[in-house]
């Protein structure tokens, strides 16, 4: 049924207008069935359309850094709602699912194989022993990394060693008078700027690590999703 929208001071019948944040119908196909939940208890089932609604209100809190509580009343769902399902989907692992799956598609897009092996390798910035067992669970074809010059210790490459991986140190002395690009540094910074599109990681907001991560995970979802649907409204993704 139609709702009825505060625009400008006026109430006007119609549907909300979309939002830049809003998922296209498409994109929302691709990630319905990470989102939806089956209903096996009795009762009325949440419709998949305020499933939507949910994410929806997640993307706008990602894309603007606003509040939960600030969301506008565009939305048909409650901030409290929304953030609940937000933590729950962080806390069952939604977003790597979703994200894995949506990967996939634009490196098929793409002609790639559905893998992280061979000459794609892996851009690590910290923690490298912990972030080197992470990403082997996820892609366990990696086979070399790229780093800075601030990881040539023992340990880091001990834990290269260990987990099969070849490493090489990127850097090169400091241009004079000129900015000079280093070979795959470009890939990290490139993937910054674009996290950086989301208000809210510009800082560490989150109570828990789990939710930042689920930011994370959110953004490169919502940026594969305009790689793949040029219609989807994320306006500088």
């Amino acid at each position: 049924s139609d709702l009825a929208v505060r625009i400008g001071g006026h109430v006007t019948s119609g549907p909300p207008p979309a939002l830049p944040s809003d998922l296209s119908d498409t994109a929302w196909a691709r990630v319905a069935r990470f989102i939806v939940r089956d209903h096996p208890r009795g009762g009325r089932p949440c419709p998949p359309q305020r499933w939507r609604e949910h994410l929806n209100a997640a993307l706008y809190v990602l894309r603007t850094g606003c509040a939960w509580r600030h969301l506008p009343h565009d939305f048909t769902v409650s901030w409290s709602a929304a953030h609940k399902h937000f933590l729950r989907w962080c806390r069952a692992g939604v977003w790597f699912k979703a994200l894995a799956a949506v990967r996939g598609e634009v490196r098929a897009r793409a002609g790639r194989r559905n893998d992280l092996s061979g000459s794609d390798g892996l851009i690590v910035g910290e923690g490298i022993p912990g972030l080197l067992r992470k990403a082997k669970r996820v892609a366990p074809t990696i086979a070399h990394l790229w780093l800075d010059k601030g990881y040539t210790g023992h340990t880091v490459a001990e834990s290269a060693t260990q987990a099969g991986v070849s490493i090489d140190v990127v850097s090169g002395p400091k241009p004079a008078n000129r900015f000079q690009v280093q070979p795959r540094r470009w890939v990290v910074e490139h993937t910054n700027g674009w996290i950086n599109h989301c208000r809210r990681l510009d800082r560490h907001y989150e109570v828990t690590l789990t939710a930042h991560e689920g930011f994370l995970y959110l953004s490169q979802i919502a940026l594969l999703l305009r790689r793949l649907d040029r219609t989807q409204l994320f306006d500088t993704l």
